[in-house]
């Protein structure tokens, strides 16, 4: 079959993923879906584990686990030497944490919205292991242009001279803005502050160069934009850290180096991180990253502008650049017994859509409103959201 050729939409979706058919999937963003052929090859991988795996770990594991990272280190522009597999990025951002010697009261700088997961592991390193604090800038709509965020992460470090390192997002869970690395990096770099980026929403959703980024490390999933299985993520560590960001388990390969000390974590399940090659193909084979955001580009402009008419509501004033092709916000109205945009409600609304009207979609908080996080992807279509318009303009206001 040549799915270069093969419509998106609902013949992409027919052809090569499988989902339950009561549900909407405008979702992709949080965790991903995988395509049949790659699930088709985990588990022939499993089987081959199964059927021997004496065999399998002790001989074919590792060169199937370096053939995946180059292939990984190739996709993202890095060198293989400064690359690793994690199982997802809150495990990036743990392993880093970690293991950087804290100074009494140094401190971490974060966004308002940065990732849940993230921000309390920031915390918990902030406040346990340095006996300092977590810093959080805000970002704020609408956005005149980027130099708005850049100058809001600056206010801060000046402001907080033992700010230690900044966590910045690539591409925000919450927001689904992009934000300009670059430039953030450089004002980190002249004040001495380490940068960690989450790019959890990156891989296989934007254009990425690690090794141009020159940032001090890079965690990001490939198990949400580029269709592999859950549990498949990398950590980039600059060259010069190498020597002291160790993985969370400790295992047989203790001071062995930091490509041997990640591979092995103990017993577990590293197929996911194996099959890169096969989604990287499946990837390339569908057209890439220039096909699929000429797709998902205006299906989101349509998609977008439909449900905020309909809803009566806006979506976020930002600029084009910090725009992510793939996912986009909506505001919502005040729902009855959703009343306060918190995260708690958010999830609250979420699960009530979910179980209720059998959507799956996102519900994010942003300056005290909720917001809809809509996702695009290729099996995607205009009617998954004029679906979902239905039901959200159907459920009672306050």
């Amino acid at each position: 079959m040549d799915l270069s050729t093969t419509e998106f939409g609902a013949a992409m979706k027919k052809e090569c993923f499988h989902f339950e058919d009561v549900f909407t999937f405008i979702n992709h963003g949080s965790y991903g879906a995988v395509p049949l052929q790659i699930r088709e090859k985990q588990k022939q991988l499993l089987d081959e584990l199964n059927d021997n795996p004496d065999l399998f770990f002790r001989q074919k594991e590792f060169e199937l686990y370096i053939r995946a990272r180059d292939a990984a280190a190739k996709f993202v522009g890095a060198d293989p030497e400064n690359l690793v597999f994690v199982q997802n990025t809150t495990t990036g951002v743990n392993s880093v944490l970690k293991s950087l010697s804290w100074q009494r009261g140094d401190e971490i700088l974060a966004t308002v919205s940065t990732y849940k997961a993230v921000a309390n592991a920031c915390r918990q390193a902030a406040e346990v292991l340095a006996g300092g604090e977590i810093r959080q800038f805000d970002i704020r709509f609408p956005i005149k242009d980027e130099q708005e965020v850049v100058e809001s992460m600056t206010n801060h470090l000046d402001k907080y001279p033992k700010i230690r390192l900044a966590v910045i997002d690539h591409i925000s869970s919450t927001t689904a803005l992009v934000f300009p690395l670059k430039k953030m990096i450089a004002e980190c770099r002249k004040r001495g502050v380490l940068v960690l980026i989450d790019g959890a929403h990156a891989p296989g959703h934007v254009e990425i160069n690690l090794e141009e980024l020159q940032a001090d490390f890079y965690t990001g999933s490939f198990h949400k934009w580029l269709y592999a299985p859950r549990g498949c993520a990398i950590l980039w560590i600059s060259k010069q850290h190498q020597d002291w960001c160790t993985p969370l388990v400790t295992s047989n390969n203790y001071k062995k180096g930091v490509q041997l000390e990640y591979f092995i974590q103990g017993l577990r399940d590293n197929i996911p991180y194996l099959i890169v090659p096969d989604l990287l193909k499946f990837y390339r084979d569908i057209g890439g990253m220039e096909r699929i955001h000429k797709y998902t580009g205006p299906l989101l402009e349509k998609a977008c502008s439909m449900v905020a008419e309909r809803l009566g509501t806006t979506t976020p004033e930002i600029p084009k650049s910090m725009t992510a092709p793939n996912m986009r916000l909506v505001l919502l109205p005040v729902y009855k017994g959703y009343t306060e945009g918190t995260n708690e409600v958010a999830d609250e609304l979420l699960l009530h859509i979910m179980t209720n009207y059998r959507l799956h979609c996102a519900v994010c908080q942003a300056q005290g409103q909720l917001y809809l996080r809509l996702s695009a992807n290729i099996y995607n279509e205009l009617s998954d959201y004029e679906k979902a318009a239905h039901i959200l303009c159907n459920l009672p206001r306050d």
